[in-house]
């Protein structure tokens, strides 16, 4: 039953018997959550372990395929582990989500009974006459208790001998001055039952005889509470049972423009009397209430005239955290919200009626966020779609709420590799926002941005093209030709030409993108550092390394000074400046960068980020460009395991991965294992970007080349003759793939 004491039994079993797990201890409260998700979270924060979200088919993995996969990679992989689920309210797959090896040992707390044959079940029953005395006189002192000693043992069979109940009495009594005797509270006790008899408080009907005690107990507290900390007690009966921040409740007491004094004396008297309880984790305190006694202050919240304020002011200040969740998260951005999740998704589960329209897509966008920042795109899902079902209902679909919400949703798929889908609803985003705001509006202007980037992404140019031009027109109708959102879309226009080979047309477009940053924001802006970046990108490709180093070395400087030595943008600019090296042969600078590049991004964002496995690739060419084979093999299958676990069997990056591992062993002359690996490249990249793909004729010149080494003429001329096809007609004849391509070519007929 509630209040006997399961949580307090599990801490101190867990704190006594620590030393027994060197696998580590995994505590979660799952009380009416989603279990797949708890665990899938504390894999991902507390290990830094990017759960995949596809098979090695492609197909994407259910919440459960998922959990298994964490039990499967638990680290350290060795020595028995403590998995405490902290009351446990719903059964529905429970026992699947179980890890099945036997170094995992599991403590389950809950009111349940019968959860699963093969679960040993210890009924924690209330305490024995003597331990409840025990208690009761811990908490009261042994002078008051040994003066009257038959009735302290009343008021413990009063309370059914259930712990927080004489938790509760105790403190009442403590409160009390030293003459109050414990006769005068059993009388007490006594009256407050018949009273509850008497108004046939609904509360009792689902309460046992030890909590009806409970109850009795919380009653006489809350009468003695003053008006404003009666009210507050109802406040934090919104907070789900898990820790909160007081500053929290500080915020929102603000916004009742609530006597900031009263509102310290009412946290104090509650903690006094038991009704809140004060944790401690790394220095940092927090307040949490007993599930038990969170049930109470909510029926005291459904008695309270001001029950809608305090439920505004509550989903005010969690939509507020929501907000401050970038697109673009970090380790240290996640733990610094994380406790706010809860709560959060308490407001979208229970009091969506108390949040305004214009927040209504706020309150989804942050738990998407979370959840999408972190690569869990499964937990993100539900809340974007969430979202667009209820802003669609609301608001209704010609709403600019509802084209935002699929937006949103679109750039999830996006980042599933699901294009077809996500291009649905950017059209459909589109034609929206053209309805409500007409052509020349700035939010259509990037409405175009971001189908055109869909279309870049599948390497259909000629499509992004026009769409990236009328993008570029709108901006500097409305903000002028040296805004830096203009400049956005000249660098996006850039990239597109960059990514066609007409680099005459790239490169005024990059610089003159560049000079607005400056002249805007400042050259120590990191959106200018981000400027410098893509030019010296761009020299990069065709080989400028002169050109492109200081621009790196420029970047890096105002990444580090900006954002810090360890923020992800200072790593890619050093994966980036590392790669410039390693085509310089300067070997000994690259590998120190690409290090460093690989250690900030593992500490920001996990071990198996796709960004982690860009890096392993760059290290893998490095070795390989030195002839270092058995450092740069694992690198390179490390690499493509991360981006099959990740992004799934059939993404473009996964084919990306299997084409540098099929040149690395082309190189070896294994061409066997080498033809395997490029024929899945080149079967991805047509699926995925269709056969007309730069990409797609790159990995037609790499199998083409094998089957040259091999002696297979015939079957080579016809894959370098289509590889060089596309390149000519989508890059044109002079884009140095071209070359290569016609090269490659024009070889394989000298030696016929």
């Amino acid at each position: 039953m509630g209040g006997v004491g399961k949580t307090e039994l599990a801490v101190q079993y867990a704190k006594t018997y620590e030393n027994d797990y060197p696998g580590g201890i995994c505590w979660l409260n799952v009380r009416d959550k989603n279990l797949a998700k708890q665990i899938i979270q504390f894999i991902q924060l507390q290990m830094g372990l990017e759960v995949p979200q596809k098979d090695p088919q492609g197909d994407l993995l259910t919440l459960k395929e998922q959990v298994t996969w964490c039990w499967t990679n638990w680290k350290p992989p060795s020595g028995l582990v403590l998995v405490i689920l902290d009351d446990v309210t719903q059964l529905e797959d429970f026992s699947q989500l179980l890890p099945t090896n036997k170094r995992f040992r599991v403590v389950i707390t809950t009111r349940l009974r019968d959860i699963d044959t093969n679960v040993e079940e210890i009924a924690l029953n209330v305490l024995s006459p003597d331990e409840a005395l025990e208690l009761f006189t811990k908490t009261v002192g042994k002078t008051k208790v040994n003066k009257e000693l038959e009735t302290a043992k009343k008021i413990c069979e009063w309370l059914g001998y259930l712990p927080l109940g004489i938790e509760l009495v105790g403190r009442y009594i403590k409160q009390k001055p030293p003459h109050f005797k414990l006769a005068k509270m059993l009388e007490q006790l006594k009256q407050q039952r018949l009273h509850n008899q008497a108004i046939k408080n609904p509360q009792q009907k689902s309460l046992s005889t030890a909590q009806r005690g409970v109850l009795e107990a919380f009653e006489l507290s809350w009468v003695e509470l003053d008006s404003q900390t009666q009210q507050l007690a109802a406040l934090i009966g919104l907070f789900v049972p898990e820790i909160f921040l007081w500053e929290w409740v500080e915020s929102i007491t603000k916004s009742l423009n609530w006597d900031e004094s009263s509102v310290e004396n009412g946290i104090e008297e509650l903690y006094h009397r038991h009704l809140v309880q004060c944790l401690e984790q790394k220095d940092e305190y927090y307040y949490k209430t007993h599930p038990l006694i969170r049930e109470f202050l909510q029926a005291k919240l459904n008695q309270s005239e001001h029950k809608g304020d305090y439920i505004q002011s509550f989903s005010a200040k969690f939509i507020e955290i929501g907000k401050t969740i970038p697109h673009t998260t970090t380790s240290e951005i996640i733990n610094s919200v994380k406790n706010a999740i809860p709560h959060l998704t308490e407001v979208a589960e229970n009091h969506l009626d108390a949040v305004r329209d214009e927040n209504l897509c706020s309150v989804f966008l942050g738990l998407g966020r979370f959840y999408r920042g972190q690569g869990l795109y499964a937990l993100a899902q539900p809340w974007y779609e969430q979202c667009v079902s209820e802003v669609k209902s609301r608001l209704g679909e010609n709403h600019l709420d509802y084209a935002k919400s699929l937006n949103n949703l679109a750039g999830l798929y996006w980042n599933q590799g699901k294009y077809l889908e996500a291009k649905t609803l950017c059209i459909q985003e589109l034609e929206i926002t053209k309805q409500q705001l007409g052509e020349n509006h700035l939010d259509y202007a990037k409405s175009l941005n971001n189908l055109a980037l869909l279309y870049w992404d599948q390497g259909k140019y000629v499509e992004a093209e026009p769409l990236y031009i009328q993008a570029l027109e709108i901006r500097k109708m409305q903000l002028g030709v040296n805004h830096p959102d203009t400049a956005d879309s000249l660098e996006c226009l850039a990239s597109l030409y960059d990514k066609q080979g007409k680099y005459v047309e790239a490169e005024p477009l990059y610089i003159q993108a560049l000079e607005i940053y400056k002249h805007q924001l400042g050259v120590n802006h990191p959106r200018t550092a981000l400027g410098l970046n893509n030019l010296a990108n761009f020299y990069s490709d065709q080989g400028k390394y002169v050109e492109a180093e200081p621009l790196y070395i420029q970047a890096l400087e105002i990444y580090k000074h900006q954002l810090g030595v360890n923020h992800p943008c200072t790593a890619r600019t050093l994966s980036n400046l590392g790669e410039l090296y390693t085509e310089q042969g300067k070997y000994e600078e690259a590998e120190l960068l690409l290090t460093q590049a690989l250690e900030i991004k593992k500490q920001q964002l996990g071990e198996n980020h796709f960004e982690i496995a860009d890096t392993l690739n760059n290290l893998a060419i490095l070795y390989h460009s030195q002839g270092k084979y058995v450092e740069a093999e694992p690198l390179y299958i490390q690499a493509l395991k991360i981006y099959k676990h990740q992004l799934g069997e059939n993404h473009p990056r996964t084919a990306f991965g299997l084409n540098n591992l099929g040149e690395f062993y082309t190189d070896q002359e294994k061409y066997n294992e080498a033809e395997l690996l490029l024929t899945q490249a080149l079967d991805i990249k047509k699926q995925q970007l269709g056969i007309n793909h730069p990409r797609y004729a790159d990995s037609l010149n790499a199998l083409g080349l094998i089957y040259s080494y091999q002696g297979k003429h015939s079957e080579a001329e016809n894959l370098l003759t289509q590889a060089l096809a596309i390149a000519q007609r989508v890059l044109g004849s002079d884009h140095p793939d071209t070359v290569k391509y016609r090269g490659n070519l024009e070889k394989l007929h000298l030696y016929e």
